[in-house]
């Protein structure tokens, strides 16, 4: 009988974990989405240094989630979307809105993909 209860236990503690991080991770993407969005209509308003702002906020919310979060998902996921944030961030350093755009819609993507693999945690 104590092992059937050990293994009540074992599978009630997984899907607590797998259920926070999923929480988690959900919403890394939501506040991440918000930069996004902050950051592209900035840039269609020519308002660079608030894009540039939100890109920046979003790159270290990424890197917090990078370092905490590496056991759940790979960090290749972070890293992709920090990379496409902070080229974005040197697109609007350097005047270029329409590959800054191009790069944001990447960033994007990225979000959506974290977004899908969240759901598969739980």
């Amino acid at each position: 009988m104590k092992r059937i209860y050990a293994c009540i236990l074992i599978v009630a503690a997984l899907l607590g974990i797998s259920l926070y991080s999923s929480g988690r991770v959900q919403g890394f993407a939501q506040d991440i989405s918000a930069d996004l969005d902050c950051a592209l209509e900035a840039v269609r308003q020519k308002d660079l240094p608030t894009a540039r702002q939100a890109l920046a906020e979003g790159a270290e919310l990424c890197d917090t989630m990078r370092q905490t979060m590496s056991h759940l998902l790979r960090t290749a996921d972070y890293t992709e979307l920090e990379a496409a944030l902070r080229a974005a961030d040197g697109y609007l350093e350097q005047q270029a809105t329409e590959d800054a755009l191009g790069e944001l819609r990447r960033a994007q993507v990225e979000v959506e993909r974290l977004e899908w693999l969240a759901r598969r945690l739980v």
